[in-house]
This record gives structure tokens, C-alpha cells and sequence, in this order.
């Protein structure tokens, strides 16, 4: 039976983990082996296997649960950035070679694991050390960085652009607060799963991504 572990002997695990991702992330896009939608969905795949394996491996019931709620969950966030793209035209995925999903590349299905799962370990490290609140502000001020990040580089790999909307620094401005509302209930969701019902936990995978399109249609509306 899978243990639980407390939040350093998560980090201690989930660091390496994503150290050696992010090498080898850097590595597969700097050079030209394929088509860069290709080496992606790759990199995605290998990520949502090598996860749970480790987990497993390790007995890690924390990164195991995480990694459970989240790759569905990241399944299903298809659906607001499909909105976006074929209603809203406020984005664009640009044909790199990965398969598509409607308007989405393949890619996308599993891209928000990546996103999401790092800012679930700072979260649980935080909460360990100074408490819940805490947790939820470094939760709210990385995602908030980490997604700026993303929508800042994104266009030059590329991996989306934004198309006609406000613009602040090359960052689309409507999308910053949906994420990070994101960010705040996909950690809520995934701190609690071992102690409510498991089906109470189903519908929060089912729901988020519908409050995040929600948010993003609204946001759009007064900020896009």
C-alpha cells in the first residue's frame, strides 16, 4: 500500500524529477530531430508516464493522487482552450506537425499536467512549513509568474498566439486571472482528494475546467 509522505520527502522526490524533465525538455526542442509539435507531444507523453511510475516506484501516495487528479483534469482543459480558439478567436495553435483535436493540437491534452503539477508540490512544501494560507498565496503569486512565463514564450517555440486582444509586454492581460483562479482551485482540489469522497473529488476534475472557461469568457468580455 502506497504510503503517506510528508511535504519534504515530496520535494525531495518531485525536484529531481522535474530537473531531469526539464533537461531533457531543452534539449529534445534545441535541436531539429522532428517537427517541433511532435517532439512535444512527446515530451508530454513521457512526462504523464514517468510521473505515476515514480510515484508508484517510490510509494509517494502524494505525487501518485496529484498526478491522478490532474491528468484527467488536463484532458478535459481541451475544452476551454478549444472555445477560445474556434468561438472566441482570441487564440491560435499554429500546425507544427502534432496531431489535432479539432482546433487543438494532441499535445494540449496533457500540457496542463505539466503546468499545474510543480505549483501543486510548492504548495504542499509551504503548507508543511508555514501553513494553509500560505500555501494558497505561494500557490496564487507562482502560478501567476509561471503562466506569464508561458503566455510570454509560447509564441516563440511555438506553441499558441494570441490574436487581437490586449497585449501587455507580449502577455494577453484576459487570461492572467482565470489561471490564477486556476491555480487557487486546482490546489484545493488536489489537497483534499485523500479526505473527501471519491466522488466528490470526480466532480471537481468535471467542474474546474468548466469554472476556468467561465472565468476566460468573462475575463474576455471586459479585459480581451
Amino acid at each position: 500500500m502506497a504510503q503517506v509522505v510528508d511535504a519534504p520527502a515530496v520535494t525531495s522526490r518531485w525536484l529531481p524529477l522535474h530537473g531531469a524533465f526539464a533537461v531533457l525538455a531543452v534539449g529534445v526542442l534545441a535541436l531539429p530531430l522532428m517537427q517541433t509539435g511532435l517532439e512535444v507531444l512527446g515530451l508530454v507523453v513521457i512526462y504523464n508516464i514517468a510521473v505515476p511510475i515514480v510515484a508508484r516506484r517510490t510509494h509517494d501516495d502524494a505525487l501518485w493522487i496529484t498526478w491522478a487528479v490532474r491528468a484527467p483534469m488536463s484532458v478535459l482543459m481541451v475544452l476551454p482552450d478549444w472555445f477560445l480558439s474556434a468561438v472566441l478567436g482570441s487564440i491560435t495553435f499554429p500546425n507544427t506537425g502534432a496531431p489535432y483535436i479539432g482546433t487543438m493540437p494532441l499535445f494540449m491534452a496533457g500540457m496542463w499536467t505539466i503546468a499545474l503539477l510543480p505549483l501543486m508540490m510548492i504548495g504542499r512544501a509551504v503548507e508543511a512549513s508555514r501553513g494553509v494560507a500560505a500555501a494558497f498565496a505561494a500557490v496564487a503569486v507562482s502560478g501567476l509568474a509561471l503562466f506569464t512565463a508561458a503566455e510570454w514564450m509560447a509564441p516563440t517555440i511555438p506553441l499558441w498566439e494570441p490574436l487581437g486582444v490586449s497585449m501587455v509586454l507580449g502577455v494577453a492581460v484576459y487570461v492572467l486571472l482565470p489561471e490564477l483562479g486556476l491555480c487557487i482551485a486546482t490546489y484545493e482540489l488536489v489537497r483534499g482528494a485523500r479526505r473527501r469522497p471519491r466522488v466528490a473529488t470526480v466532480g471537481g476534475i468535471i467542474a474546474i475546467p468548466f469554472m476556468y472557461l467561465g472565468m476566460l469568457a468573462t475575463s474576455y468580455q471586459f479585459l480581451g
